[in-house]
């Protein structure tokens, strides 16, 4: 029988002759001791022990009393279908196999002479009995494997080797919100391209690379927020995968660990068997009193176990006591749970006999009538009912320690160790945490409060250098005994007692639960102690762990009030009303209303125009929609307008309904108001592109200082070369009104003059700490300077002391760069200007005052060839001697009114006398006057100036013409006058235009020479009558 089964087999035998029984059950025990050999002489009593008695073959003669082996057959087959059935006769015929066949006969054998007809009923009984029972081992775990996928809450899906999808249950297409039939043969990637490149990928296609299968755990983020465990099965077919979600699993897989703590530690011994008396569960008590491993017990019939260990009366009543409790499940209609059947037996456990109560308990399990058996070794029965008490109290204590919510942590924890105190009958409970080598308290219960939370103390003085060591459960009730005696913990605290376990907090250790006392235990500490101490410990350390959840929460919530706090943006929360929640100190602070006056209020910011746009963007993020960086206008509490960028995000709960919106608005008034300053800038720079003169350039500058910047106080000053100062070309309206006239700033004399020269701009917010001020006593209180280049510098200023931001430097200097840009352009413009008149100059000298010259030259020329007559060669010199005139006076304007650079003192009366030696002056008179004056100028530009000028007065005022040089009375400068016939007054401002002339043989540039000379010095000339009747250059030198 080796090789079917550790139960034997029992054979129902039926025949109405007893010898030939008695025969058949000699043959079948001698083959097979296996063999339980059960005898019927007729077909009625045969199927009455079928239906009552456990039969695993029946073996019948074909002849009965009351009817044939074929009749008892289909009797049997409308019972069981599946119980093999063996016709055993020596009636052999066609006919009798063919009505075995119909009937549900399993086998056939016939009774010859030429074989060992017994040897071959066992063989095949074996077989039979065999294959039954494989047959119905595999029915039951098919159909017990049918009932899982037809009741399973997990989300199930099926992929083949191309990871097209096979099958799809209801509750995963109801998870991903498609129809089972539209994606069953499409692939898994296309069908479902988010979880492309995740783990679930990867872990995919690792199961399936492998063939091993996976299981692993998932958080699911909003919407969701849940937990699933997904497992992967991989075969020849491809890959199963079944989804849960295991939210609450997690939170009760501590409960259900301790209740499995508490089931396995227990002295009761626990067994839950079925309706076959098969053992579905054996804790490990029962595991323990039976001397065999849980995984052993489980599908042995317990009767068959014990039946060594109890007595015969025993087993019977046993076997008794679980029919009549399987009968009850059917006769209260299948509610469980309210009956139960005690007794007691004895069990011989080792080689002692105890005696244990024995309760059985009926419920119907989802499979099929089961029995709950637990027994309690009530031999030390005093005991066994004091330690049941202590265990009750002890986890009625802790279930009401953990159901009080208005416990804080450290109250509850301080709870839990009085508690666990009073359950080990020990006087100190502490909580302590270990790092390193350092002990600390976290919490503690003593009756004399001699150790307070936050006590450190050196690991290795305490016995929990134990525990950590071991990472176990360490315990003793005597110190002495145990061999502690010379324990730091004992010479110093005196700690007779004491038992220890590790704490262990989200995965990691933590420090150790301890119970001590200074006096020794009267008994060591047993399994109730033990477990219930560990049990104490998973208390502590989930309470740890959610203490530790609610500090990491706080402390990301206060983080983030405190971000709030301190953004300077406008952060705020609304519901779904538009009614404000949160108003943070940015939002006050831009605009105006405090918390106070908005909170629980319609939002006060949105104008009467923005109500519709304001409702479109609530339900747009009610929609769970966000907007990202759109420009919009609110108003403060003082009515101002702010171009703002909004952004909002909805709010939602566990349920993924949105329940509110955060809103964060940016200001950008600033940053509008300065593009617009920009813009408004480029198009002055544009107004100054086409300015001609720097007047208007100031003009223009000015107007955007105050229209643009707000800078009502503006001048702009140019460089005059000539007097080498700083001189002002226009100023604001304001400026004007307040300072009746601008300064001119000179070397030395001023901050502007600093800044000029170090062309860097200089801003001053406290005009009176600065020691260059030009006027001490000015009302302006701060001011910027910005220089213009070598063209001068632009200035604004405040008569209310203000400190100016960068930006509005920046904005200054930027106009200030336009300025310098325009003036450079126009000194560029006017210089050409000046180029087109003097070639124009050129171009009319060429063709007109050079032409007549030549064309005297060459008639004159002419006639001598034709007349030979040499007195004509005085006009062709003549004319010669006028080109030469032409031309050294176009070469002098060609140099025109450049302006001198270098200069040096000259005195007139020496530079005067030269010029005169130069000059054809024929019986002219030179006189200079002693109060000629000293001037700075070129040598040689004034040779040139007084040439010109006594040249004038010879050819105009006749050949004895008196000339006199000299200085002038009321004011810088000098005068050269003659005693000539003098110019008339109408002809007096055209006299120094180039070409005009009034003498036949002038060139008509002489006095243009002198006046582009003087105005190269930076000197105004000008003509009147002289004191004698001629004409008075006056010439004025600080201009």
């Amino acid at each position: 029988m080796a090789g079917i089964s550790d139960t034997p087999i029992r054979v129902l035998y039926v025949n109405t002759d007893e010898d030939f029984t008695e025969l058949v059950q000699t043959k079948l025990c001698q083959a097979d001791a296996d063999i339980e050999f059960i005898h019927a002489t007729n077909a009625r009593t045969a199927v009455e022990t079928v239906s009552v008695e456990r039969i695993d073959c029946v073996v019948t003669a074909y002849s009965l009393a009351d009817e044939t082996g074929i009749d008892l057959t289909e009797s049997i087959r409308q019972q069981d279908e599946d119980l093999p059935i063996v016709l055993f006769t020596g009636q052999g015929s066609e006919e009798v196999a063919s009505e075995s066949t119909r009937a549900g006969i399993t086998d056939y054998i016939t009774i010859r002479t030429d074989r060992d007809n017994f040897e071959l009923l066992v063989h095949r009984i074996q077989t039979l009995v065999q294959a039954a029972r494989e047959r119905r081992a595999a029915e039951r775990i098919n159909n017990r494997f049918q009932r899982t996928l037809e009741r399973t809450a997990d989300a199930i899906y099926a992929v083949d080797t191309e990871w097209r999808i096979e099958y799809m249950n209801e509750q995963m297409a109801d998870r991903v919100g498609r129809d089972p039939e539209t994606v069953v043969g499409t692939v898994l990637w296309e069908e479902f391209p988010t979880i492309t490149g995740t783990k679930l990928e990867e872990q995919y296609r690792t199961a399936m690379e492998t063939g091993e299968p996976i299981s692993f755990e998932q958080y699911l983020e909003e919407p969701f927020d849940y937990w699933v465990k997904v497992r992967a099965f991989p075969d020849e077919d491809g890959l199963t995968v079944f989804s849960r979600e295991i939210t609450d699993e997690r939170e009760r897989q501590q409960e259900l660990e301790r209740n499995e703590a508490i089931l396995q530690k227990i002295h009761d011994v626990v067994f839950v068997i079925n309706e076959d008396g098969r053992i579905q569960f054996a804790n490990s008590a029962a595991a323990r009193v039976l001397e065999r491993s849980r995984e052993s017990l489980e599908e042995e019939r317990l009767s068959g176990i014990v039946s060594s260990r109890v007595s015969d009366s025993d087993a019977r009543e046993f076997k008794s006591a679980v029919t009549e409790t399987l009968q009850e499940i059917d006769g209260d209609g299948g509610v469980t749970g309210l009956y139960d059947f005690d007794l007691q037996l004895g069990l011989r456990v080792g080689t002692k006999r105890r005696v244990f109560d024995v309760r059985l308990t009926p419920f119907q399990s989802t499979m099929n009538r089961q029995v709950l058996v637990v027994a309690r070794d009530v031999t030390e029965q005093s005991q066994a009912r004091n330690q049941l008490k202590r265990e009750r109290d002890a986890l009625r204590e802790l279930q009401t320690v953990m159901a009080d919510s208005e416990l804080s942590t450290d109250d509850r924890l301080t709870e839990l160790l009085e508690v666990g105190c009073q359950t080990t009958g020990l006087e100190i409970g502490i909580i302590s945490k270990i790092e390193g080598d350092k002990y600390t308290v976290r919490s503690v219960h003593t009756p004399d409060g001699s150790i307070e939370t936050g006590d450190r103390f050196d690991l290795e003085s305490t016995y929990c250098e134990v525990v950590v060591a071991q990472d176990s459960v360490c315990a003793f009730s005597d110190a002495i005994s145990a061999g502690k005696s010379s324990h730091p913990a004992y010479q110093q605290f005196e700690l007779e007692s004491y038992i220890g376990v590790p704490l262990v907090v989200d995965g990691n250790r933590y420090g150790t639960l301890n119970f001590s006392s200074p006096t020794t235990r009267e008994s060591e500490f047993g399994t109730l102690e033990r477990t219930f101490v560990e049990l104490l410990a998973e208390l502590v350390s989930s309470e740890l762990s959610r203490d530790r959840s609610r500090t990491e929460l706080e402390q990301t919530n206060q983080r983030l009030e405190s971000l709030i706090e301190a953004a300077p943006l406008t952060i705020m929360e609304i519901d779904r009303d538009g009614e404000v929640l949160l108003w943070n100190r940015g939002a006050e602070q831009m605009f105006g209303w405090s918390r106070e006056e908005v909170v629980g209020e319609f939002n006060p910011i949105v104008p009467k125009e923005g109500q519709s746009e304001f409702k479109q963007h609530r339900q747009q993020a009610l929609r769970g929609e966000r907007i990202r960086g759109k420009e919009i206008q609110r108003q403060t509490k003082d009515g101002e307008r702010l171009d703002l960028l909004l952004s909002v995000a909805p709010i939602t709960e566990a349920g993924g309904e949105v329940t509110s919106i955060i809103a964060v608005l940016d200001d950008t008034t600033e940053q509008k108001r300065l593009e617009n300053q920009l813009r408004a800038l480029q198009e002055t720079a544009q107004q100054l592109s086409v300015a001609r003169s720097r007047e208007e350039i100031g003009d223009i500058a000015v107007e955007a200082a105050v229209d643009v910047l707000g800078f009502d106080i503006t001048g702009i000053w140019r460089h005059d070369d000539r007097e080498n100062a700083l001189v002002p070309i226009t100023e604001t309206t304001a400026a004007r009104e307040r300072f009746s006239e601008s300064p001119r700033f000179t070397p030395g004399d001023s901050l502007a003059w600093e800044v000029f020269e170090s062309r860097e701009i200089h801003v001053c917010d406290d005009v009176e700490t600065s020691s260059s001020v030009y006027n001490p006593n000015t009302q302006i209180k701060s001011e910027i300077y910005v220089p213009l280049g070598d063209h001068g510098l632009i200035s604004t200023g405040s008569t209310v002391g203000q400190r100016y931001s960068e930006t509005e430097v920046d904005l200054f200097r930027i106009l200030g760069a336009t300025v310098e840009a325009a003036l450079a352009r126009a000194d560029r413009e006017e210089e050409l200007r000046r180029q087109n008149e003097r070639l124009n100059e050129f171009a009319s000298v060429v063709a007109h005052d050079l032409r007549n010259p030549l064309t005297i030259a060459s008639g004159f020329l002419e006639v001598v060839k034709e007349t030979d007559d040499p007195t004509h060669y005085e006009k062709i010199e003549s004319a010669h001697s006028r080109i030469e005139r032409l031309i050294d006076d176009l070469l002098t304007l060609a140099r025109g009114e450049t302006l001198i650079e270098d200069t040096e003192q000259i005195n007139l009366t020496d530079i005067a006398t030269e010029a005169w030696g130069y000059v054809d002056t024929s019986q002219a008179t030179l006189t200079v006057c002693d109060q000629a004056p000293v001037v700075a100028g070129n040598a040689g530009r004034l040779t040139q100036l007084f040439e010109n000028l006594f040249r004038n007065a010879v050819e105009h005022g006749g050949t004895d013409v008196t000339i006199t040089v000299g200085g002038l009375d009321d004011r810088e400068g000098f005068y050269v006058e003659d005693d000539g016939q003098g110019i008339s007054p109408e002809r007096r401002e055209d006299v120094f235009e180039h070409g005009v002339t009034s003498n036949k043989g002038g060139t008509g540039f002489g006095l243009s020479i002198v006046a582009d000379i003087a105005r190269a010095h930076g000197w105004t000339v000008s003509v009147a009558e002289g004191t004698d009747g001629g004409a008075r250059f006056v010439f004025e030198t600080d201009s």
